[in-house]
């Protein structure tokens, strides 16, 4: 919201601006199990997933496996996103429900578009979200 706003109050047409919808996720590692709210004080990036292999950093085919295994997920309402944790793991991230949001935002707004970063972060085989291929990239259609 900053950042679209910046440009359009200097100047910027906002049918030449492109909204960015990522299909990732960052981690990390909570100091505090108990202590899950956003802006909590962390002890450095998760672990990395099985298959990016990045600490601090999961696709989201990789955070809907972390859902599975019994992560709690909650919802920050001032940013109107997704979150997890579960013991020490923390995660923040987007899904279907914010995505539409934000695409309202951008209809709404006038902006010119969406790009994704990336399309291969997205769940492209249906098979671990349970919700089709591509399920986020779906969403802006």
């Amino acid at each position: 919201d900053y950042a679209m706003n910046y440009w359009k109050n200097n100047g910027a047409p906002a049918e030449k601006l492109l909204v960015g919808f990522p299909t990732y996720g960052h981690n990390f590692n909570l100091q505090n199990p108990s202590d899950t709210a956003v802006g909590a004080p962390t002890s450095g990036p998760g672990p990395a997933g099985p298959y990016t292999k990045q600490a601090g950093f999961l696709a989201y085919y990789e955070i809907c496996t972390f859902l599975d295994s019994g992560a709690t997920q909650a919802w920050d309402a001032p940013q109107d996103v997704p979150y997890a944790y579960k013991g020490n793991e923390w995660v923040g991230y987007d899904n279907i429900k914010s995505f539409n949001i934000k695409v309202d935002w951008l209809k709404k707004n006038n902006f010119g578009g969406a790009m994704v970063w990336t399309i291969d972060l997205d769940d492209f085989t249906g098979t671990f979200c349970k919700q089709g291929k591509y399920p986020l990239i779906t969403t802006l259609k």
